[in-house]
C-alpha cells in the first residue's frame, strides 16, 4: 500500500465528519426543533408571537453555527481535489474520479450557502419580519397566526431539503475514501 500523508487523512476526517455533523444539524431543526415548536402552539396553545421570537433564536443560532463549519469542510475537499490533481504524487495512487468526488463534495457541503439565498430568503424574510413585528408585543390568551404557521412549516421542508446538500456532501467524500 502506498504511502498517503497524515494532512491529506485529516482532510478527509474533516471534510467528512464536518459534512455529517452540519447535515445532521441543519436536518434536527427540521425533524426536532422546529415540529415542536408548532406543537407546542397547536397543542399546548402557545401563542404565534412567542413561537416567532424562539424560531428567530433557533435561526440565528444556525445562521451563526453553519456556514463556518460548511467552509472548513468545503475546504477540506477542495484540499483533497488539489491533492489529487493530475500531475500531484497522490494522483497515482488514487482512483480517477477522485478529484470529481471531492470536487463534488467541497461544492454540495458549501451549497448551503447559495441555496438558502436563492430558496430561502424569501420565507427566511417574511419569518424574521413577523417575528419583529411581535417582538415585544404583550401576550395575553392564545393567537394562532395561520399564515406565520404556513411559513415555518413551508421552512421545515426547505430546511430539510437543504441538510440533503452536505449530507450528499459526505457521501461523495467517503466514496473517495473507500476508493483510495
Amino acid at each position: 500500500m502506498a504511502f498517503v500523508p497524515i494532512s491529506f487523512r485529516i482532510a478527509q476526517a474533516v471534510g467528512i465528519t464536518g459534512a455529517a455533523w452540519l447535515s445532521g444539524n441543519i436536518a434536527s431543526l427540521s425533524l426536532i426543533s422546529v415540529p415542536a415548536l408548532i406543537q407546542s402552539g397547536s397543542k399546548d396553545s402557545v401563542p404565534s408571537p412567542v413561537l416567532a421570537q424562539q424560531w428567530k433564536y433557533n435561526f440565528e443560532k444556525g445562521k451563526s453555527q453553519n456556514p463556518p463549519i460548511a467552509a472548513a469542510s468545503a475546504s477540506a475537499f477542495s484540499y483533497l481535489a488539489w491533492s489529487v490533481r493530475s500531475g500531484s504524487r497522490l494522483r497515482s495512487i488514487v482512483p480517477k474520479n477522485s478529484i470529481q468526488l471531492y470536487t463534488t463534495a467541497a461544492i454540495l457541503t458549501l451549497g448551503i450557502v447559495p441555496y438558502t439565498l436563492l430558496a430561502m430568503q424569501s420565507t427566511n424574510s417574511k419569518l424574521i419580519a413577523k417575528s419583529e413585528a411581535w417582538k415585544g408585543v404583550a401576550i395575553s390568551g392564545t393567537s394562532e397566526d395561520a399564515e406565520f404557521i404556513e411559513l415555518v412549516e413551508k421552512w421545515t421542508f426547505l430546511n430539510g431539503v437543504r441538510s440533503s446538500l452536505p449530507l450528499a456532501g459526505a457521501i461523495a467524500g467517503f466514496i473517495a475514501v473507500l476508493a483510495v
